[in-house]
């Protein structure tokens, strides 16, 4: 063993490392070649993709120091033994049994200042302020957290914020768990895998609806969530679904769930949508946007921040290339006025509806009599009536084979109700400010 590889070994030793970083080290065999690069022997893409993320940087910090050069590689060898490289001599380990004897963390405090950069809103204020708890205090709230809504609302961006808020967390998609899981039977290390996502304070894992029919790998995740519940620390789930939705998952992996705190984020509101053109305005000291140009823009239906980003960079790139936003804001209310009228459909006004009674969809269109739900469909049979070009009959059919007469009623009952006609005044002027004149 040369001097400087010595060096190296005695000096990262030497750094402020916690006790998972240190035994992910311990996986690690350095050795250097004879054009003075560093070799990161290790026996599993496990193992590479944690030292990755954990202490990489920190490794060619240190080898620079040492050799004035950062060259560092990593080279797979699956015939490696499982043994602690780092100390000399080594230090005695049973590493078949990694499960059982693998260090523990102490709680690392978490950075809380991280969600600062989110853009909360009605939509999203619940789930935030639970993420909050548990990252905090792991495993004492909230557990597991589960957070369901559509693609494109903020749920992975979510996550990813918690992970950066501490070094305890580790965010794991449900692609990458199930081929991790995948390959650690195939390759008779599942300990290995098992140990990475269970040695962290807070487990995420995002889109949990993927291990849907996949049996092995949703036991392994009803296991992975009692150990994270028997040890208090914090496990998260993510989905685009309710876990009540969740068809074909074990009984008992539903059951854990819901004993926690179930919470979803809907699509971000107007508010948030004028924050986040603001903020992007302040960054072009206010000549990105006018005020006017603000409030046209407001206009346009957006359904996630995925939307709201698309239309930030079309802003940025056209100031950017002097061609100016005036025509691309125009265009963009034109086009999505026709999009928004386009939806003014029997399923689009029921839809509306639903969200603003919370009321699910079919219970409007049932045989239910009590009061929230007969207002509901009252209101809904009003403005699909008005707003499409079914006859009375043909919303009868709509609503489950109602005949002409019980369509007439519903629609005199919201005429005389000043709540329902409250409502449809409502949904009238969302409508008409998106018609193009």
């Amino acid at each position: 063993m040369n001097q400087k590889l010595i060096d190296f070994k005695q000096k990262i030793l030497e750094e402020p490392l916690s006790k998972t970083e240190k035994y992910w080290l311990e996986q690690v065999d350095f050795r250097t070649n004879h054009e003075n690069e560093l070799n990161l022997f290790v026996n599993s893409d496990f193992v590479k993709s944690s030292i990755e993320k954990r202490l990489y940087k920190k490794i060619k910090s240190v080898y620079k120091d040492v050799s004035g050069s950062d060259d560092c590689v990593f080279v797979l060898d699956k015939k490696l033994k499982k043994e602690n490289y780092i100390n000399t001599p080594p230090v005695e380990s049973n590493r078949e049994k990694i499960i059982e004897e693998k260090p523990v963390d102490e709680k690392v405090s978490a950075d809380v200042s991280v969600f600062e950069s989110l853009l909360v809103g009605v939509s999203n204020n619940l789930a935030i302020a639970a993420a909050k708890n548990v990252v905090l205090d792991p495993g004492k709230r909230f557990n597991p957290l589960f957070i369901h809504g559509e693609p494109g609302v903020g749920k992975t961006h979510l996550l990813k914020t918690m992970e950066q808020s501490t070094s305890s967390s580790y965010y794991i998609d449900s692609e990458s768990f199930l081929e991790s899981y995948v390959s650690g039977i195939k390759n008779q290390d599942i300990d290995l895998f098992k140990n990475k996502i269970r040695s962290v304070d807070i487990l995420l894992i995002d889109d949990i609806q993927f291990f849907l029919g996949k049996k092995g790998v949703s036991e392994e995740l009803f296991h992975t969530i009692n150990f994270f519940l028997n040890n208090e620390k914090a496990v998260v789930l993510v989905s685009d679904q309710r876990p009540q939705d969740l068809l074909g998952f074990p009984e008992r992996l539903v059951s854990r769930i819901l004993n926690g705190l179930v919470t979803d984020i809907g699509k971000p509101d107007k508010e948030m949508f004028e924050k986040m053109l603001k903020i992007k305005n302040e960054e072009f000291e206010g000549v990105l946007l006018s005020k006017k140009e603000i409030d046209e823009i407001l206009n346009v239906e957006i359904n996630s921040f995925r939307d709201i980003s698309g239309i930030v960079n079309n802003l940025v790139i056209n100031k950017q290339t002097g061609s100016g936003n005036s025509e691309y804001i125009k265009n963009l209310v034109f086009e999505t006025k026709k999009d928004v009228v386009a939806y003014l459909t029997p399923d689009y006004i029921l839809d509306y509806v639903s969200d603003v009674y919370q009321v699910d969809k079919k219970l409007i269109v049932s045989k239910n009599r009590s009061s929230n739900v007969v207002s509901a469909r009252n209101l809904c049979v009003s403005l699909i009536r008005k707003h499409t070009d079914l006859s009375l009959s043909q919303i009868g059919l709509f609503f489950g084979g109602r005949s002409h007469s019980t369509i007439l009623s519903c629609i005199k009952k919201s005429e005389a109700s000043s709540v329902l006609l409250k409502e449809i005044n409502i949904f009238d002027n969302k409508i008409n400010n998106l018609v193009v004149s």
